[in-house]
């Protein structure tokens, strides 16, 4: 279990991708590389989902 805010603090990292802000709720942060965006809920997330997240994203796995 990962939570969403250090996927996010990942994908800005090692990926790329820059945070663009918050959805109107708070609940999620939304990301941009390029021409890809992505959605990170700020909840505790599972490996299959973070592996989904991440294959939306265009990253893949190892």
């Amino acid at each position: 279990m990962i939570h969403g805010e250090h996927l996010a603090k990942d994908l800005r990292r090692d990926h790329g991708f820059t945070h663009i802000g918050r959805t109107k709720d708070g609940n999620a942060v939304i990301m941009r590389k390029g021409d890809r965006w992505t959605v990170v809920p700020l909840r505790w997330l599972s490996s299959d989902a973070v592996d989904t997240i991440k294959a939306q994203a265009g990253i893949g796995l190892v």
